[in-house]
């Protein structure tokens, strides 16, 4: 008749129970948190022409509403007689945008009226590629 009774023997093994599953959830939840970081780049760009002198520049305005770092290595142009590489290296951090505007090279030939196509790409912090795609109509000044 030694021993403990069942009712704490109860109380004991439920507590171990207990105690495991609490320490399950907090080793999953760790492990799985990073995996469900999310990606949630915008992008708006402009193709504007200067009419008079045929100069193109790029407008544009990069987002980053995840939660996870990102950066852009390049900018790509592509569209009718175009295929064009911008190499670039924008770091944002969630919550924050980069607006920028870049002369593009004359011998591009840009014309008003057509469709291109604006690609940013680059990479997450753990590696994971990101890739941003916008039709844009090239536009004259003014």
């Amino acid at each position: 008749k030694r021993g403990i009774s069942s009712i704490l023997g109860t109380v004991i093994v439920l507590a171990i129970t207990i105690a495991l599953g609490v320490l399950l959830y907090a080793y999953a939840h760790g492990m799985f948190s990073s995996l469900s970081q999310n990606v949630d780049a915008n992008a708006q760009a402009s193709l504007i022409v200067n009419p008079s002198t045929g100069q193109a520049y790029l407008q544009y305005s990069i987002s980053n509403q995840g939660d996870i770092k990102f950066n852009i290595t390049q900018i790509l142009i592509e569209g009718p007689g175009v295929s064009y590489s911008i190499s670039t290296s924008i770091t944002l951090i969630p919550g924050n945008s980069y607006t920028n505007v870049t002369a593009l090279p004359s011998t591009l030939a840009i014309q008003a009226g057509s469709y291109y196509t604006v690609i940013f790409e680059g990479y997450t912090s753990t590696g994971k590629p990101v890739q941003i795609a916008e039709n844009v109509l090239a536009s004259n000044t003014g």
